[in-house]
């Protein structure tokens, strides 16, 4: 199991490959927060968010809401560390609570993350391993990880030159 935030279901959505993520851990949570935020690219017409919301409806995607405990918890985050998102609080107050890594790709809520001692895997981190485990070959790999900038999403140069020199290890 693993707690994922938005942003990397989208892009998996985005690339067709949201299913990665559950044959890497099988069942994948997240906090009511996240399912909302991805629920409003729904209404805006994103054809992402209907297949995250197939995925919930298949049941291997689990949206939790927050306990009372929990949302303390939440509020109490979100003051320390004032640069991260209420979602992306959630996400990691969840995962702290299920003791379990986090899916995340905000360099933001990394870091908190790793403040919090929660193990973390982001996009190109479930790519990468998708590959290890012989569910991608390298070539498709690296055509998603260069295809994510044209989808929208914003990588690092260093971040993805690190990301293909692993690829060619791998």
């Amino acid at each position: 199991m693993i707690v994922s935030d938005s942003m990397p279901l989208i892009y998996l959505a985005k690339l067709g490959n949201l299913p990665l993520i559950r044959k890497l851990f099988d069942e994948v949570r997240v906090p009511s927060e996240v399912m909302a935020e991805i629920m409003r690219g729904k209404g805006l017409g994103f054809e992402d968010a209907a297949v995250i919301e197939g995925a919930e409806q298949e049941g291997w995607l689990k949206t939790v809401a927050l306990g009372g405990d929990q949302k303390g918890e939440l509020l109490k985050l979100c003051r320390t560390f004032v640069d991260i998102s209420r979602v992306d609080a959630a996400a990691l107050i969840l995962a702290k609570s299920l003791r379990v890594a986090i899916c995340v790709d905000d360099s933001r809520a990394v870091k908190v993350a790793e403040v919090l001692g929660l193990k973390h895997i982001g996009t190109l981190g479930i790519i990468l391993l998708s590959v290890k485990r012989g569910l991608l070959s390298k070539g498709q790999a690296e055509q998603m990880a260069l295809s994510l900038p044209e989808r929208g999403f914003y990588v690092d140069a260093g971040l993805l030159s690190e990301f293909l020199k692993q690829l060619k290890r791998a």
